[in-house]
């Protein structure tokens, strides 16, 4: 609301405007304003209004640009520094998107840096960062890659030279962290992210058990972790070991075994549910590969109430009313009744929209109004009952899944061809971000990381 107020604000000023080229500076004054305060959404209204006003905006010319934006992404990071918020890691992929959008990096490049950049995509290496940076931005221009290459690890390196952790007392340790420890655990989004060991570790766990459990179409089995944690008292890393009890369907694994173990692949399989000892409610959660070769566990965070699930339990409309007449028969409403209610139904619902779990309570108030218009003459404590029947009728129908008995839903789609084991990390999601959004986030961060360490150790040789 704050931010269409400005946008009015804004808009009021500049149609007050006669002149066109005044007209022209005063919108590029107001766009830079909104980049210097971080007022994205603002700054998305206004330039779109530009045709409103006849006006070609050129993200080129709106001045100073690079170091706003540089001390957009810095703030970022100095929240994830200081205060620990790993959310906003996200606000920096959002600002990244910003820019891509607008062109907001475009600028010319030297015949110093093309050769730069023809070498970086050329490599190998780099294959996997740019089809994840393709992934997350969409398509990019040159100016957009060297930003993001060259500018952005420099200036976290900068920043941190002259913002060290309060944690640390060397730069070393510092250093040391981030590369090794800072994207092994986290939680953004509400979710807990935690690196577990490499792929190949859980397969060869995974055979080992597998031949104890061959005719099972999913089985359980226990796997030790051992991974490096920080101790911030005594400044140094220890190795913490934690026990995880996995539920694998050996069918999923065989269909993506040779994908996940190509290091040209991109992409995130779904590799087993944890049963005990995992990150989210009850100690449950979900595994998932990456393309370079590590499994990844995700869950919703402890504070949430409900834990991260697809729910594939939804029917059409005609379905539906099926089974609500069935268990309304089953539940003793007589045939008049049925009739008028599926009859009603037939009218509100719409044929195209799937009904699923987070239909029920708009199903229900419709229900309650139809009753008391429609049965008016009928007692008011009979009509509450039928009402009830209803309404545990619906709930029978479109009840959750259990989270266990949903993975193996999943698994039994996977392995009918019906979904890809790819699919179930972009379907699995909590307040608008999914598994996959987070997974694929965390690779971008991991080369980031990479390239600061990398000038760490170039400016420690020197």
């Amino acid at each position: 609301m704050i931010t269409n107020q400005l946008f009015i604000e804004f808009k009021s000023e500049l149609l007050k405007i006669k002149d066109k080229k005044k007209l022209e500076n005063a919108y590029y004054e107001k766009l830079l304003k909104c980049l210097k305060s971080g007022q994205l959404k603002t700054f998305d209204l206004l330039f779109n209004a530009s045709v409103d006003f006849d006006i070609f905006i050129d993200a080129k010319q709106i001045p100073n640009r690079f170091e706003i934006i540089s001390k957009l992404l810095l703030n970022c990071i100095d929240k994830v520094s200081k205060g620990y918020q790993t959310s906003a890691l996200g606000e920096i992929i959002d600002i990244l998107r910003f820019c891509n959008k607008y062109a907001l990096l475009e600028r010319e490049i030297s015949k110093s840096e093309k050769l730069l950049l023809k070498n970086f995509r050329r490599k190998k290496e780099n294959k996997l960062f740019l089809e994840n940076l393709y992934d997350l931005f969409g398509r990019t221009s040159n100016s957009f890659v060297l930003y993001v290459y060259e500018k952005m690890p420099r200036d976290l390196y900068e920043y941190l030279n002259n913002n060290p952790i309060s944690y640390f007392t060397n730069r070393y340790r510092q250093m040391n962290f981030i590369k090794t420890i800072f994207l092994n655990q986290y939680s953004i989004y509400g979710l807990v992210v935690k690196y577990l060991s490499p792929v190949e570790n859980f397969l060869n766990d995974f055979y080992e058990k597998y031949h104890e459990n061959p005719d099972k179409e999913l089985f359980e089995f226990e796997k030790i972790y051992t991974n490096l944690a920080y101790d911030y008292d005594l400044e140094v890393e220890n190795e913490h070991y934690e026990k995880k009890l996995h539920l694998v369907s050996p069918q999923n694994i065989f269909l993506i075994k040779s994908k996940i173990l190509d290091k040209n692949n991109y992409n995130f399989y779904n590799l087993s549910m944890v049963l005990l000892g995992g990150l989210g409610p009850q100690g449950l959660g979900f595994t998932y590969s990456t393309p370079k070769g590590e499994v990844i566990e995700i869950c919703s965070d402890q504070k949430e109430s409900k834990a991260i699930i697809i729910k594939y339990k939804q029917y059409l409309r005609s379905q539906f009313l099926q089974k609500l007449d069935l268990e309304l028969t089953n539940l003793g409403v007589i045939k008049e009744i049925r009739m008028r209610i599926n009859n009603y139904l037939l009218k509100v619902l719409n044929p195209r929209n799937l009904i699923r779990y987070s239909e029920k309570d708009s199903i229900l108030k419709r229900i309650k109004t139809f009753l008391n218009d429609e049965f008016q003459d009928t007692d008011k404590f009979e009509k509450s009952e039928i009402f009830k029947i209803i309404s545990d009728a619906i709930m029978i129908i479109l009840r959750e899944i259990k989270l266990k008995d949903q993975f193996k839903t999943r698994m039994d789609l996977v392995t009918k061809g019906e979904i890809k084991s790819e699919d179930i990390a972009k379907l699995t999601s909590l307040r608008g971000k999914s598994h996959y959004d987070v997974l694929r986030e965390r690779i971008f961060f991991q080369y980031l990381v990479d390239w600061l360490y990398e000038i760490y150790i170039k400016e420690k040789l020197n």
